[in-house]
């Protein structure tokens, strides 16, 4: 048997990492300092003026202000989260064991493939929250398949970041949770599933109550549910030719007509434009008031005296956002290729690159096209599924059912939940169903214990 020298084998470990490194540079060349959206500037303007509002994330506002003590603007966030992407990436290559050509394959598949390669390049919470638990499923990959437990003390506070980034992050979180409590009560004994179902729930319940704690550091906290209620208000008023919403949810002489003329289905902000006779602003709808309990008996009504009308705004909504976009939808449903700026925040000089130029023009090539749809990554996910369950018993299999299930639990709600069809709320379930694919397909040499 040929013998492997220490320097291949240093070769062997290290190459993931080179590979890591080059996407990192890459992404740094093609969107420094990261594209910027309104609720990115938003939420920069709240780290800078110290003036919050819980209806962004208090983590990113809170990491924001701590990059902005060492460099101003958007930068110093989009390089961390690209840190956590690559290093995660690459923490997985490491668990699977894999030769020099599959890690470059897995790096190649996850970072490139249409739709995160496109996400990665912004400064958004949900970019955040892919990294971060693209970084926790490194760690606790490589524990799992035999590395130190000392891991998962890099797991730990990434989990936690992306328990928090997201309010509806929980769901994704869960099997992580219980992954985490299995490997960190395993040992030369058989693990008994009420300690890790226990420990999955402190776990839990600590994210979620670092997560409130964070909440309640923000000046003012309002309500998110009135701007979903308004929203499926307005779509089951028109289907029905009745105006249902609330007399306080609109200025005295609207009508349905007029409503019909701006609402898009796509988007709960399309039908803020245009109107003569302007909608009241949900979030000014304060917890406990008679407008919150009129609103909500409202809603409540519209869903149960017209379930036809709800449900078809509903699937109307579900198809536009797992679905091929159309060309004449808004590009940012997509991706936004700017640096929005608010208020008194500083102007932020875009990417000017010849790399970035390009990627740009594939983007605005591809947006319309199945390439930057999240259906194709479902097909993915339920590849990975067969191939998974078939070899189930193997730990690259499991790893991949693992994934599976966050992206199924964080995904399920959004077709009853989601606002608009962005396509950043499904950046974890693409993100996941590749990695899933790519540790189903995993040979026998990932297969530790």
């Amino acid at each position: 048997m040929r013998e492997t020298s220490p320097r291949t084998t240093g070769i062997a470990a290290g190459w993931p990492w080179l590979l890591a490194l080059a996407g990192w540079l890459f992404d740094a060349a093609a969107y420094w300092p990261g594209h910027m959206s309104f609720d990115s500037a938003y939420t920069w303007w709240q780290a800078r003026s110290g003036q919050t509002v819980d209806v962004v994330p208090q983590a990113l506002v809170l990491v924001w202000r701590a990059c902005e003590a060492l460099h101003s603007g958007p930068g110093l966030v989009f390089a961390l989260h690209l840190t956590l992407f690559w290093s995660g990436l690459a923490l997985l290559a490491r668990a699977l064991r894999l030769r020099a050509a599959g890690t470059a394959a897995l790096m190649v598949l996850v970072a490139f493939a249409p739709v995160p390669w496109l996400l990665r390049g912004h400064v958004w919470t949900d970019v955040g929250l892919f990294s971060a638990l693209l970084l926790a499923t490194g760690a606790l990959a490589c524990v799992q398949t035999g590395a130190s437990k000392r891991w998962l003390a890099l797991a730990l506070p990434a989990l936690f970041y992306a328990a928090a980034l997201r309010h509806n992050a929980l769901p994704a979180v869960l099997p992580f949770a219980l992954w985490f409590a299995w490997l960190a009560l395993r040992g030369p004994h058989a693990v008994s599933r009420v300690k890790v179902v226990a420990l999955a729930g402190v776990l839990l319940a600590a994210m979620l109550a670092t997560s409130q704690g964070l909440s309640h550091t923000a000046q003012r906290r309002v309500l998110v549910w009135p701007s979903l209620a308004q929203f499926d208000l307005v779509a089951v008023s028109i289907a029905t030719d009745r105006l249902l919403l609330p007399d306080f949810m609109y200025a005295p002489g609207l009508e349905v007509a007029e409503l019909a003329g701006t609402f898009r289905p796509w988007s709960n902000t399309a039908m803020y434009s245009g109107l003569q006779h302007p909608l009241y602003e949900p979030f000014l709808v304060e917890a406990g008031s008679e407008q919150a309990r009129t609103l909500r008996r409202a809603w409540l009504d519209a869903v149960l005296d017209h379930p036809g009308a709800w449900l078809a705004h509903r699937w109307t909504l579900t198809r536009a956002l797992f679905g091929t976009h159309a060309r004449n939808w808004p590009r940012e449903l997509v991706y936004v290729d700017a640096e929005v700026q608010y208020r008194d925040n500083p102007p932020v000089a875009r990417n000017a690159s010849a790399l970035h130029a390009a990627l740009m023009r594939a983007a605005a090539a591809l947006v319309a096209t199945p390439l930057l749809a999240a259906w194709p990554y479902g097909v993915v996910a339920l590849l990975a599924f067969v191939l998974a369950w078939r070899r189930r018993r193997e730990t690259q299999a499991r790893l991949a059912l693992i994934l599976l299930a966050s992206a199924v639990l964080f995904a399920a709600p959004l077709p009853l939940l989601a606002p608009a069809a962005e396509l950043r709320y499904l950046g974890w379930p693409c993100v996941a169903a590749l990695l899933a694919l790519a540790c189903a397909l995993a040979g026998p040499r990932g297969s530790a214990r």
